[in-house]
């Protein structure tokens, strides 16, 4: 959706203190962190070494831009959330030219706050760590690994006014049922996407995209309250993937014909009949939008 005015906006975060960090080669490495924004990198902090204790003391901070001309819009904070990953500098071999790397882990910071009149917020963000990263053993008697984020803003990015008379939709993509036998991959594993339009007054359509979609076979349960997942590709850590306290509860939903295909979206709950015929595509992601009154457009 469009911005609110014609001038440039800037959303300050700053990433403060790394805790309970380890690396590949020794529990006190080199790291640095780099901020990514709508799959534009906004800037990587200087070379950290972690303290004995697992503490980084970045103090490292980027900016996004939302400008009507490019760069990032509103509507682009209620459903893209900032990625922070923490990567390892390894220390140089002999005659070795090129500094290597690992990524050890990634955050996420949900900046939804800021279209709900919020000018700043301070949080503190697991950092979920990437596949064989050491960050998956915890170091002992430590907590999860997490950083310290402040987010700031020089002045509301909406009025009061302006959030009163916005509505903010959220849509939960759950799953497709009865999915026809041709989506079974021949080969490889597939991933699966779906479009939603939504009918916006005075202005184009918008229209969400729930992407990561995969296919499971009938009869298979999901368990109850389980993470929403951001609708967003490439996500490098699994546990990156889910919207912080966002759950999917299992409310139950009204029984439909057992041969048709359904689609179901909100915090809807199991369909024990379908699940049990054929092939389910399970998404589990959710996207929101905010919907501002035309003036404001």
């Amino acid at each position: 959706m469009d911005q609110t005015s014609s001038t440039t906006k800037i959303v300050h975060i700053t990433v403060t203190n790394g805790y309970d960090l380890k690396g590949f080669k020794g529990d006190t490495p080199v790291t640095f962190v780099r901020a990514e924004f709508n799959q534009t990198v906004l800037g990587d902090s200087s070379k950290v070494t972690v303290s004995p204790e697992g503490t980084a003391k970045y103090n490292f901070t980027s900016n996004i831009d939302l400008s009507p001309d490019g760069g990032g819009a509103l509507d682009d904070l209620a459903h893209k959330p900032l990625f922070l990953t923490v990567t390892e500098v390894l220390p140089k071999e002999k005659k070795q030219k090129d500094e290597k790397t690992l990524i050890l882990g990634q955050a996420v910071v949900d900046l939804l706050p800021l279209l709900e009149g919020e000018e700043s917020f301070e949080t503190t963000v697991p950092l979920h760590p990437v596949p064989g990263s050491p960050l998956e053993t915890p170091l002992p008697g430590s907590k999860q690994c997490s950083l310290d984020v402040k987010v700031f803003v020089a002045e509301p990015l909406l009025t009061p006014a302006q959030v009163s008379a916005s509505n903010l939709l959220k849509v939960t993509l759950e799953a497709a049922y009865s999915v026809p036998e041709s989506f079974i991959p021949v080969g490889a594993q597939q991933n699966y996407m779906v479009g939603l339009q939504v009918s916006s007054v005075g202005e184009k359509d918008y229209t969400m995209i729930f992407k990561n979609g995969n296919l499971k076979l009938g009869g298979e349960k999901e368990p109850v309250p389980r993470p929403k997942k951001w609708p967003i590709a490439n996500i490098l850590a699994p546990g990156a993937s889910n919207i912080p306290d966002e759950f999917i509860v299992g409310v139950p939903m009204r029984k439909k014909k057992e041969n048709s295909t359904t689609l179901r979206t909100g915090n809807l709950g199991t369909k024990p009949n379908a699940r049990r015929r054929g092939l389910s595509g399970i998404w589990k992601a959710a996207a929101s939008s905010i919907l501002l009154p035309l003036q404001d457009r």
